[in-house]
């Protein structure tokens, strides 16, 4: 996998910046996808599947922010560069639970936007190794959602690949309680017999000893 294989979805409202920053994509990507807004970019998103996102905070009718949220909903792999300008970095302290790959800062010059895109075909080539090894019996299969338990197929549900994407995604680090319900439920209400019965359900597919509790803090993976 190369950069000039890959398409980006660029979103900028301003239209002088996203022509000069989409020159110099092209020069090292196969496809740019412009969108004008937050709302276009998520038709677009839908629409293309693209493989990096390059989103500008400020834009109008949906923020950078509230796009890459709505996309994290359903997706955790795709790397994301977000533009931000310094006035704009309070908003970062709310964004830590999107995964965004690289931040920045405007104004960037063309070498900056070259590395970020570098780091992005580093998340890549993990993602594209399909199964990730959690231990010597079990692996997952991120391109169909399923455990490979004891040579034995096991398929997750949607929220059971979305929690074990996201403890994946956080290792080694604790996902707190918070962190999950968001993932998982988004602002519907949860209970806790409901959040205990995924958690349950998917240790019995994976392992007790996989998924770690930490007591009034989360949950960890910790793959061997």
């Amino acid at each position: 996998m190369k950069l000039e294989d890959l398409s980006v979805l660029y979103a900028e409202d301003e239209i002088k910046i996203q022509e000069t920053i989409t020159e110099v994509l092209e020069l090292y990507v196969d496809n740019v996808i412009c969108a004008k807004d937050g709302e276009e970019a998520l038709d677009l998103y839908n629409t293309y599947k693209p493989n990096i996102l390059l989103l500008d905070i400020c834009m109008p009718k949906i923020d950078g922010l509230k796009v890459l949220k709505k996309i994290r909903e359903k997706d955790l792999l795709t790397p994301v560069i977000i533009m931000t300008a310094h006035t704009e970095q309070e908003y970062l302290l709310d964004a830590v639970e999107l995964y965004i790959t690289k931040y920045l800062i405007k104004p960037f010059n063309k070498n900056d936007l070259i590395n970020a895109l570098d780091e992005c075909l580093n998340v890549l080539y993990k993602k594209q190794e399909n199964k990730i090894k959690l231990n010597k019996k079990i692996e997952f299969n991120l391109l169909d959602n399923t455990i490979i338990k004891d040579e034995k197929k096991i398929q997750l549900n949607k929220k059971e690949s979305l929690l074990l994407n996201l403890l994946i995604k956080s290792t080694p680090n604790i996902v707190s309680y918070e962190e999950i319900e968001y993932h998982l439920w988004q602002d519907t209400y949860v209970s806790k017999e409901a959040f205990k019965s995924i958690i349950k359900d998917l240790r019995k597919k994976t392992s007790k000893e996989l998924i770690k509790n930490i007591s009034q803090i989360g949950y960890k993976i910790e793959i061997s």
